[in-house]
């Protein structure tokens, strides 16, 4: 049980869905840094600059009081800074050699030199003569402005601790990890359930195919009935095993026709074979039965060659071989073709063929349908029969019909006729294997035409309707 969840993870792990997952996650990853880390900085600069303006402020409020009023409540300003100047809370005035005359700070910051300007620097919170109550670590950042006095008789350094924006950049910091932790989290959970769901859909497809290889040809891939990517994979996959499901039971008839309905004309063959072996004849005794042998041999092989046709129509035809065929051409030549074979047969041949009727497909087996179309009429219509052949376009499609004036074929039989080696009781007297229509019905599929059987009144009309005209 454990060794098989262990199977099922790695295969988790090799999913295409979860790598994708996994990708998708860093890539949001990087995308969050940046901008937190963008927000951070962008942050970080304006309060710095809001921390400077507070710094200018403070000094213009205490060059006012040093300059203007005499100095007399510098002293007081300088020892409680947040009374007066709550953007300044630490402030140092010494003299010339750095020697702390007055403020709030013990001692000049060592890493702040006697230069004008603005510095960033840390001060221990036992160096100040109070603790802050926001922030309260043993190393502070304190942005300071260095201030000469006039006549330089000193320094004044007018400072603002930063806890606030240590504090802002502590949440950003915080937010950063918390956010990239949750789109790693999300990611790889959606990865893992994204990639059960396509193990659990290509596990329902190998099953099947398990089953198809076993020998159920039945088999069908199960479809959810939502319309994504694999419901329409399943939809052609599953079109392509009723395909070959129908080739197979196909090729399965074909056999077993072939074995009942060739069994009677190799019989008969050997019969008469072994009957002229028996005693001894005349050379035209002879020869009458090796032209018996020589019919019969012919019949088989038309068998079987109507038998290969029909196999080449229903195995398909490649994109590459299919061309635009003029039709109109075709059923023309056909059509001064079969014109002698009808006048034998005391009937007449009519063709009423529309010029320039293209259709998609392949010419060989085109000829071959309309040819045993035509060689039908011709064996079932009566003496002074009439045989009509039109190609014509109706309603958007090009249409060959051949009509013909014999018994016809009732509506009950029309579908039983159609199949391979069918051949009602009126066409027993008939030579035939029974495979004409077979093979036009598998010429009309191989070509998206549409197959329909009517009554001509009398005789049969059969109808060729392409829907995929040639360009």
């Amino acid at each position: 049980m454990i060794r098989r969840h262990w199977r099922n993870f790695l295969r988790l792990l090799r999913t295409t869905v979860f790598r994708l997952a996994i990708i998708y996650a860093l890539g949001y990853s990087v995308i969050a840094a940046m901008v937190l880390g963008g927000v951070f900085f962008v942050s970080n600069y304006y309060l710095d600059k809001q921390v400077d303006r507070e710094l200018i402020d403070s000094r213009s409020v205490l060059e006012r009081l040093l300059y203007e009023d005499g100095g007399k409540d510098l002293h007081e300003l300088l020892g409680r800074p947040d009374r007066h100047l709550p953007g300044a809370r630490l402030l140092l005035l010494v003299d010339q050699h750095a020697h702390p005359l007055a403020g709030t700070l013990r001692a000049w910051p060592r890493n702040v030199p006697l230069h004008q300007g603005f510095y960033t620097f840390s001060a221990r919170a036992t160096d100040l003569p109070y603790r802050l109550h926001s922030h309260d670590p043993d190393d502070l950042r304190v942005r300071g402005l260095v201030t000469r006095l006039h006549g330089g008789k000193g320094w004044l350094l007018i400072a603002q601790p930063l806890a606030e924006a240590d504090a802002f950049a502590d949440v950003i910091q915080l937010l950063l990890i918390v956010a990239l932790g949750l789109i790693s989290l999300f990611g790889v959970a959606g990865g893992v359930l994204m990639g059960r769901g396509v193990l659990h859909r290509i596990d329902a497809v190998r099953e099947t195919a398990a089953d198809i290889m076993a020998g159920d040809l039945n088999q069908r891939i199960t479809l959810n009935g939502r319309p994504d990517e694999f419901a329409e994979l399943g939809e052609h996959l599953n079109a392509m095993l009723a395909r070959i499901e129908a080739l197979i039971h196909g090729m399965r008839a074909v056999t077993d026709n072939v074995a009942h309905d060739l069994r009677s004309p190799l019989n008969r063959l050997r019969s008469q074979l072994e009957v002229a072996l028996l005693e001894a004849h005349t050379p035209d005794e002879y020869r009458e039965v090796l032209e018996e042998a020589v019919r019969e041999l012919e019949g088989v092989v038309r068998t079987f060659n109507a038998l290969l046709s029909i196999a080449q129509a229903e195995s398909g035809v490649r994109r590459e071989d299919l061309a635009d065929v003029d039709l109109s051409h075709l059923a023309a030549d056909l059509a001064e073709l079969y014109e002698a074979p009808a006048d034998e047969a005391g009937l007449s041949l009519h063709a009423q063929i529309a010029s320039g009727m293209q259709v998609r497909g392949q010419r060989e087996l085109l000829a071959q349908a309309l040819s045993n179309l035509l060689d039908n009429a011709i064996k079932y219509s009566p003496p002074d029969g009439q045989i009509n052949l039109s190609v014509a376009r109706e309603d958007g499609a090009v249409c060959l019909r051949v009509c013909d004036t014999g018994p016809g074929i009732p509506v009950a039989n029309r579908e039983q006729v159609l199949e391979r080696f069918a051949r009602l009781d009126t066409a027993r007297s008939t030579p035939g294997n029974g495979l004409g229509l077979a093979l036009v019905k598998a010429v009309a599929q191989v070509h998206g035409a549409r197959l329909e059987l009517h009554d001509a009144d009398p005789g049969l009309c059969v109808v060729l309707r392409f829907a995929r005209p040639g360009r």
